[in-house]
């Protein structure tokens, strides 16, 4: 299933790429004429426009815009904000090393409405593809039909922002209690208990399984995993560690998972926080 979604961001990528050099090669004759000029030679420019494309792409994928699954919420500006940076480098990329060099003054509107269309392609390519993943959502289409182990509270906020999440890979199609005890869990059925594990599995299809409960059988369970093929994560507050401000870190060629203390009692330093955390990862990859 994997495969599948990553085949279908690489159709994404490949289809932005001619979306913007097609834009770079409209803006062309839109400026000089539909004729090929003789002062601003095509077969030159459709070389460096060519170029130029690549730049943006490269940026968009170096900066995880075409990440699985795509980014939600308030966060989708952050696409848009890559999108238009994306943009500016390239065009950047193609004044410096075509028009400056020829010194062309006319024709560098190219490079200004070549920017501008792009980005819009961009943008209404972005939008047809969240459709389409939001359309498999809804269908179950080339999701991952997701078991959850644990009825407690973790489980119930997993539940919760998986079922709020229209571009998650996730569907849940219900969880176990390995205990039999929690009866008023919110947002999917309880489908019995952990000896019911194969039944469930077999009965719905199952190809992921998510542990919120159940210590003791974790090893038992990722044999289970293993023996059908079934994807198997792991919720870190199974382990008695927070799950907020979490880092997976290398130590000496070791992955460590740490933790990170942050005081979000206040309102502002909350907003700072986020802030610096979020440009430590981005640029330094430390907490």
């Amino acid at each position: 299933m994997f495969k599948r979604y990553i085949l279908f961001r690489s159709s994404q990528v490949l289809l932005d790429f001619l979306l913007i050099y097609v834009a770079f090669l409209f803006t062309y004759f839109w400026r000089v004429g539909w004729v090929f000029s003789t002062d601003l030679m095509f077969q030159t420019f459709a070389v460096f426009a060519f170029f130029a494309c690549g730049v943006w792409i490269s940026f968009l994928l170096f900066t995880k815009y075409y990440r699985i699954p795509p980014r939600s919420g308030v966060r989708v500006w952050f696409d848009v904000a890559l999108v238009v940076l994306g943009g500016l480098l390239a065009n950047g990329f193609l004044v410096v090393t075509y028009f400056f060099s020829r010194a062309e003054v006319f024709s560098r509107m190219i490079s200004v409405v070549g920017f501008v269309v792009g980005v819009l392609l961009l943008l209404l390519s972005q939008v047809f593809f969240r459709m389409l993943l939001r359309r498999f959502k809804q269908k179950s289409q080339q999701v991952y039909r997701t078991l959850i182990i644990g009825a407690n509270r973790v489980a119930e906020h997993l539940v919760s922002a998986i079922n709020s999440n229209p571009y998650v890979l996730n569907k849940v199609i219900g969880v176990i209690d390995p205990y039999g005890l929690y009866k008023d869990f919110q947002g999917a059925e309880i489908l019995g208990k952990l000896n019911k594990l194969e039944d469930v599995c077999r009965a719905h299809e199952v190809n992921a399984i998510i542990q919120c409960d159940g210590f003791e059988h974790t090893l038992s369970l990722i044999g289970f995993c293993e023996e059908q093929k079934i994807k198997f994560e792991v919720d870190p507050a199974l382990r008695g560690v927070f799950e907020k401000n979490l880092r997976i870190r290398e130590t000496s060629g070791v992955n460590l998972i740490s933790y990170v203390k942050r005081d979000f009692d206040s309102q502002s330093k909350r907003g700072i926080y986020r802030v610096i955390d979020f440009l430590l990862r981005q640029v330094f990859d430390v907490d």
